[in-house]
């Protein structure tokens, strides 16, 4: 999917908005910044210069710039750096010129926005970077912070990964506890085929022995669930291209370019979400 679409999907104005709202809802409390108003004079101009503080992939400008806005729609904005680029210490991203008191109060939860999605646009470019040169592609998954999954996953695309589920009716997946129920698991696709013939289906296996028995089932993705380099580079040769396969669970940067080198269709990585550090920013007036 085009960037352009998973903006237009996911970062609606409404969400934007939404979020925002919180955001400076939750930071400013009953009575605002109480120290910017008794300290900084009403009439107090200023103007501020968002920098980056370490090597990293830009990423949540757009939610930076409207938190300003949201407090101030006076306060005049230049946007330095797009989402997306690559920027190194040092460098400015954005410049606000306006009332004191306003940049100050919404500084922190800009800052929040800015640090969160560029630490995740970061990781993501360094799994993709590993990733793509051997033709897989890096896939988030659903482990997300409950409120913000929208925001995460178009940090992760920014960074060069790809969506995977982003909700439970996107499309069927059989995990090893839909079987504790139901073992036979081609009994299971046949009654989601029944179910509905139109959604694509993905069918988590834990072992050969499951592979082999779905490998003539009209699937789309198979899940190769926790399993070595060595034990994934076999169940490709099995699978021989009838359908993708994507390998999970415990792979980090320290093992996934052996990976990577099987040539998988498809890596998905919890922590692009789940684990991330901050990218560090700085205001200055």
């Amino acid at each position: 999917m085009l960037i352009t679409q998973i903006i237009k999907k996911l970062l609606t104005k409404k969400y934007i908005n939404q979020l925002i709202l919180a955001a400076l809802f939750e930071d400013m409390g009953r009575e605002g910044d109480i120290t910017s108003k008794v300290l900084i004079p009403k009439s107090s101009i200023s103007k501020a210069t968002i920098v980056v503080k370490e090597k990293a992939v830009i990423c949540g400008v757009k939610f930076a710039e409207q938190t300003f806005k949201k407090l101030d729609k006076s306060l005049k904005i230049k946007i330095l750096k797009k989402d997306g680029e690559l920027v190194r210490k040092g460098e400015k991203i954005i410049t606000i010129l306006g009332k004191t008191q306003n940049i100050l109060t919404a500084e922190r939860t800009a800052l929040n926005f800015l640090g969160l999605m560029s630490g995740i646009a970061s990781k993501a470019k360094k799994f993709s970077d590993i990733a793509n040169p051997y033709g897989s592609k890096i896939y988030s998954t659903r482990k997300t912070i409950a409120g913000i999954r929208k925001l995460e996953k178009y940090a992760l695309t920014i960074g060069g990964a790809y969506i995977n589920r982003e909700t439970l009716d996107d499309f069927f997946f059989i995990k090893d506890n839909h079987l504790k129920t139901n073992s036979n698991i081609k009994e299971c696709i046949h009654k989601l085929k029944q179910f509905n013939p139109n959604k694509k289906i993905t069918v988590e296996v834990d072992n050969i022995r499951q592979l082999k028995e779905i490998i003539d089932q009209k699937v789309e993705v198979v899940l190769l669930d926790n399993m070595t380099p060595g034990q994934v580079k076999n169940c490709l040769k099995i699978v021989n291209g009838r359908f993708e396969c994507e390998a999970s669970g415990k792979i980090n940067l320290k093992n996934l370019l052996s990976y990577a080198k099987t040539k998988v269709n498809r890596i998905s990585i919890g922590q692009l979400t789940h684990s991330i550090n901050n990218v560090d920013f700085g205001l200055d007036i």
